[in-house]
């Protein structure tokens, strides 16, 4: 026997729309499972169903590439019964989605794309850092291939802070040669 809280289809959908409320941007399906399997007493195929009946009923969105977000109407019925959830699930949610909400304010701040150049023999690399404010620094660079291009890319993305600043101190350093 599962030693979960949530069973019945009602507080399926009641606990993905509490995790969705909480979310800052839209997440894939895998982040939404991940957050919402936090229970023992659901499976994916309730989580499954409950996903399908939110979105037919204007719930959640879902978009052409895959992400997931609360509408306004959502977010209304979320607000009324989430305190139907118990206490335990909640904190735990709450846990879980305060780390997601870091990683997806850093995925869109520091951003990455890399484009084939019209003659097809080099690729353009545009590699965006933001912050709260807007933009700090947007870079472009060409690269040989799509390997590098796409090697640039990742590297930019796990060091973005450490390029800005290493870009900054040089470009700031008064001393010539």
């Amino acid at each position: 026997m599962s030693r979960g809280f949530i069973r019945n289809p009602l507080d399926v959908r009641l606990l993905i729309l509490y995790i969705l409320d909480r979310l800052i941007l839209p997440v894939t399906l895998a982040e939404l499972t991940d957050l919402a399997l936090c229970d023992e007493g659901m499976n994916y195929f309730q989580f499954a169903d409950a996903l399908g009946a939110l979105t037919e009923n204007g719930h959640i969105n879902r978009f052409d590439d895959g992400s997931i977000s609360i509408t306004d109407k959502g977010r209304s019925n979320s607000a009324i019964c989430a305190k139907e959830l118990p206490y335990s699930v909640r904190t735990k949610c709450d846990r879980n989605t305060r780390a997601l909400n870091k990683t997806l304010k850093r995925r869109d701040q520091v951003r990455a794309t890399v484009t084939p150049a019209p003659s097809r023999e080099s690729h353009t690399v545009e590699m965006i850092l933001d912050d709260d404010a807007g933009n700090l620094m947007t870079l472009k660079m060409t690269a040989p291939d799509r390997l590098q291009a796409e090697l640039l890319a990742e590297r930019f993305q796990d060091r973005a802070e450490q390029v800005y600043h290493i870009t900054l101190a040089t470009l700031l350093d008064e001393e010539k040669g």
